[in-house]
């Protein structure tokens, strides 16, 4: 269990409280601005944060960093490489682990191990770091824009993983100006307006509040239904 209790960062973030049960997935929804992308920060530990963030009953602040990347981790809205590694080598090199064909194949990256990352396009990026979070294995996934940049078919990849996560029982998290991928992937949604907690809410509690916290009037209000996540499913080439 994640238990957050009063987490605040400078002005971004003011007293969120919630706690994240294995298995959830919780779809972070606010305005730009609004403190989705630091609160995932403060859970990956990148920022001191006030308050208490406590995974499995230990403060996440306490755990030491090499524990703590295998516990909790994150995939960022962007990725610019400090060194123009070949895939295969940043993948081992990032994990500690040895790369496997059988996940390079599972996000369509085994035709790219051998190319350097400055040469991948935004979509083949975000596919190489959903492979490095599968061989990490944490407990917690933070998923930062996970959908931006990619095709039908990979998307419909992702959405698929990430019930994979939750069957597995894995938390995780997902930031996402696209309200409908939220809504397709997520069992439980937080909404931050202003840096403050609105709601932490099921889907029908998260809907009747989409308005207030988006301060806009919603022309399509009816977001998919549950039933109906996995109804996309494109028949792409084998990758």
């Amino acid at each position: 269990m994640l238990e957050v209790k009063g987490l605040s960062f400078g002005k971004i973030l003011k007293g969120i409280s919630f706690k994240a049960e294995a298995g959830q997935v919780i779809g972070v929804l606010g305005k730009n601005g609004a403190g989705k992308s630091t609160l995932l920060k403060c859970l990956g530990g990148f920022y001191s944060y006030e308050g208490e963030v406590k995974l499995f009953g230990r403060e996440l602040s306490s755990i030491p960093l090499r524990e703590r990347v295998k516990l909790v981790n994150y995939l960022p809205q962007s990725f610019n490489p400090t060194f123009d590694y070949k895939v295969k080598e940043f993948l081992y090199l990032s994990t500690g682990v040895e790369v496997d064909d059988a996940t390079l194949s599972k996000f369509g990256v085994l035709k790219l191990k051998e190319r350097k990352l400055s040469l991948l396009s935004g979509g083949e990026r975000v596919k190489v770091l959903l492979s490095r979070l599968e061989l990490i294995s944490p407990s917690v996934y933070l998923l930062d824009e996970p959908s931006a940049y990619l095709d039908p078919c990979v998307i419909s990849l992702l959405t698929s993983y990430i019930r994979e996560l939750s069957e597995k029982k894995k938390i995780v998290f997902i930031v996402s100006h696209d309200v409908d991928f939220v809504f397709k992937v997520s069992n439980l949604f937080l909404g931050i307006k202003e840096g403050e907690l609105l709601f932490f809410e099921k889907r029908k509690g998260a809907k009747e509040k989409l308005e207030e916290l988006f301060e806009c009037q919603l022309e399509n209000k009816e977001v998919v239904d549950e039933e109906k996540t996995n109804s996309f499913k494109p028949n792409c080439p084998n990758r």
